[in-house]
């Protein structure tokens, strides 16, 4: 209470004027209209984008696919090479045993061998002569032995020519495979070669 009373007095400032000012705004479609154009824009960069990145997606799997074409031939290849090289290895080995019967049957057919087996297990010999039947012969007596000019005496006498015609053809065939064995075994041993 015993206080003087002051007066305050605020210091004086100068007054500015503001700076700020009307500015008239330009009618709303002009911003509408950069707003659209913004949009297409976007929307066309969009669409840029969607095509590169189909072309890239479709070019991707196609190298895909051709990388996997590639490959799938490739191993096929491979593997109708490695049973190629299979079967020449194979055909050589059955040419190789081909060969080698060629020559066992050769050497299993020479006369030699023949005339010792026979000597050996059926008591044969050297023959004191050799003997050729013709089969004209055989055929001239076969017709005369079925001519229909005899009698009942006569249908006896066919059944002997017919017994030692089967004979004789049984003999001559022996006769000839043999007689081929012993050519075809010498010439097939020289034929191989």
């Amino acid at each position: 209470m015993g206080r003087p009373a002051r007066r305050i007095e605020a210091p004086q400032t100068v007054v500015r004027a503001s700076r700020l000012r009307l500015v008239d705004t330009p009618p709303a479609r002009a911003p509408r209209l950069d707003v659209a154009c913004a949009h297409a824009r976007a929307r066309a960069e969009e669409a840029r984008a969607r095509s590169l990145f189909s072309v890239f997606a479709v070019a991707f799997v196609c190298v895909v696919a051709l990388g996997g074409a590639r490959l799938t031939l490739t191993s096929r290849a491979a593997e109708y090479s490695l049973s190629e090289n299979r079967l020449l290895t194979e055909i050589k080995q059955q040419r190789v045993a081909v060969d080698q019967l060629e020559v066992d049957r050769s050497a299993l057919s020479t006369p030699s061998r023949i005339a010792e087996i026979a000597s050996a297990t059926m008591s044969m010999g050297e023959p004191r002569s050799i003997k050729y039947l013709a089969a004209s012969d055989i055929t001239v007596a076969d017709s005369t032995a079925h001519s229909p000019d005899g009698a009942g005496s006569e249908t006896v006498a066919p059944a002997a020519p017919g017994a030692f015609q089967r004979v004789v053809d049984a003999v001559v065939e022996l006769s000839a495979g043999e007689a081929q064995s012993l050519l075809v075994g010498d010439l097939g041993l020289a034929g191989s070669r």
